[in-house]
């Protein structure tokens, strides 16, 4: 599975819940805690934390999520590998293969007469009919006769025949099959490179209607390799029709196509095929200026807009499509029109509201918002309504609006976890001589909160004081560099986790008093370890504590001494 096919490998009501999460911009965080690990957040009834391991290829090798679903796949992880789809989304074209001892061989061809390579072809070809047909191919430009869209047609079916067994093609005949057809496909870019953009633009479509209508639906691709050949086919397919120099009666041939292609749902069902394509098709619509079959096309798939899941995205897609067209023909009023009628469409709310805050027009932007916050929350969309509110605070600060400067700073830098960015901005917005009173309201206030959860788990022992405290306060006091107040939070919950992640802001000034709560808590995780990873782990965090607090050294010597 990875980021390019993992749509097939999921139940169509997790895939579906999962791509509404990642539309309403419930994943609120995603960095990359390491080389392949993401680590995020989304927001759902509660904010869950999951983890997705990648390969440089995009592979999906494992995930997790700490929330209570116990299948495989839940959506909060399905909306993080779409998060993760949108950022790392890059067309990867393979590279032509090196040929073994190209420098022999060229000394070989040189000493061939043309005589003797004649005849060593009509051998050949006669002997082995793909090579007979790969050279006429080659070759077909010094034949008028020759119908090379029939006769890639052949070949590429040829080729996927060959790979398919009982009409489907298995994870291993995959990436053979992409091979075959990606050896066309340099073939397509060869032709592109010397502006014989005919046979470049007949071998792509041929590859790309027969690998989507053929293969795709009929296929374990799990590698991702036919979906990149797509790609790639895709991409031949833009660059032709980006090109200055490509023959406008050409242009039509690839609009007609797509028009006709696009009508079949599986370029949609499959991956991002239909939508790379559509804009394509979007874009020679606007070249050619044949707005009737674009609309045409549009309208009718906004036609199925339902309260399915599926379609209504699908819909959407094209409603924005279709303001895109408007706006690039010059056809203000009818774009205008189109935006009206579909303002509960969130990027279509989010454009009307950057225009209006590039005009300066901040009180029409809020209004906007704020009907924007009401929609999602209607549709229960926490992760839209978060949106909008950064955007809001983005006006007032253009506002230099400080009472929603601190509002929505403050909301910000404890919404889900603690934001230093968000709080220092709320702290500028006081005097120096405001300032420790309203820290000194914060910090109560966060302490009564605690209080008010402490009763609701009085009877469950799994909930901690401390630890909430500890959660809610430790970072602020390490924003203000206030040693001593972490200190006593730390020392109220000495879990050797917690120890080792506080340390090193408390090691000068309280090294044997962290010493004294850091023995006891190895001795504890010496106890735990039942395998020779979790030793080792031990060791490591102990040569961090004796390289910070080296006057300690005897006493965690001590401790391993115990355990050993």
């Amino acid at each position: 599975m990875n980021l390019k096919n993992f749509q097939s490998h999921i139940s169509t009501t997790i895939l579906q819940r999962g791509k509404a999460y990642f539309d309403e911009g419930a994943v609120s965080i995603l960095d990359e805690a390491e080389d392949g690990i993401w680590c995020a957040e989304v927001e759902g009834s509660e904010v869950y934390s999951v983890e997705v391991e990648l390969t440089d290829n995009d592979e999906i090798e494992g995930y997790s999520c700490d929330c209570p679903h116990d299948a495989d796949v839940c959506k909060h992880i399905v909306a993080v590998f779409y998060e993760l789809k949108d950022r790392i989304k890059v067309i990867k074209l393979k590279p032509k293969k090196k040929k073994d001892q190209a420098l022999s061989f060229s000394e070989l061809l040189k000493k061939v007469t043309v005589s003797e390579l004649k005849g060593f072809v009509e051998l050949y070809a006669r002997n082995d009919k793909s090579f007979k047909n790969q050279f006429e191919l080659h070759f077909a430009n010094k034949d008028e006769k020759v119908d090379l869209e029939k006769r890639y047609s052949e070949l590429i079916k040829k080729a996927i025949r060959s790979s398919m067994s009982q009409g489907f093609v298995d994870y291993y005949s995959a990436g053979d099959l992409s091979g075959k057809i990606d050896n066309f496909l340099d073939k397509a870019k060869d032709a592109f490179e010397n502006q014989n953009f005919k046979d470049a633009s007949i071998i792509a479509r041929v590859a790309l209607k027969q690998l989507v209508e053929d293969v795709i639906p009929n296929a374990d691709d799990s590698n991702g390799d036919i979906g990149d050949t797509i790609s790639n086919a895709i991409s031949v397919l833009r660059s032709i029709a980006e090109s200055e120099l490509c023959a406008r009666e050409l242009k039509g041939n690839m609009h007609d196509f797509l028009a006709k292609e696009l009508g079949n749902d599986v370029y949609f069902d499959y991956g991002d095929f239909g939508e790379d394509c559509f804009e394509i098709f979007r874009y020679l619509s606007v070249q050619l200026n044949r707005p009737e079959a674009f609309l045409s096309f549009s309208n009718r798939s906004v036609k199925k807009r339902t309260e399915v899941w599926a379609d209504n995205y699908r819909a959407e897609y094209f409603i924005k499509q279709t303001i895109l067209f408007f706006q690039e023909t010059g056809n203000t009023p009818e774009a205008e029109k189109l935006i009206r009628q579909n303002m509960d469409i969130v990027e279509v709310r989010r454009n009307v509201v950057n225009e209006a805050i590039n005009r300066k027009e901040y009180t029409e932007a809020k209004e906007l918002i704020y009907q924007g916050i009401i929609l999602a929350e209607k549709r229960q969309h926490p992760g839209t309504v978060s949106e909008w509110q950064k955007t809001l605070l983005r006006i007032a600060d253009l506002e230099g609006d400080v009472i929603m400067q601190r509002h929505f700073n403050l909301l910000f830098a404890f919404d889900r976890s603690f934001e230093k960015e968000y709080y220092q901005k709320w702290k500028k917005t006081f005097a120096k001589e405001e300032w420790e009173a309203e820290f000194g309201s914060l910090i109560q206030k966060i302490v009564d909160e605690v209080e008010l959860e402490a009763e609701k788990h009085f009877n469950n022992h799994w909930w901690s004081k401390n630890s909430a405290l500890l959660n809610r306060l430790a970072p602020i006091y390490v924003q203000e560099k206030h040693w001593y107040k972490l200190y006593e939070l730390v020392e109220a919950y000495p879990s050797l986790e917690v120890l080792l992640n506080y340390m090193k802001y408390l090691a000068a000034d309280y090294q044997t008093k962290l010493i004294d709560l850091l023995f006891p808590a190895l001795l504890l995780a010496g106890d735990k370890a039942d395998s020779r990873s979790g030793y080792a782990q031990i060791a490591s965090n102990m040569q961090k504590i004796i390289k910070l607090m080296p006057e300690g050294k005897n006493k965690i010597l001590e401790a391993a001494q115990v355990q050993g």
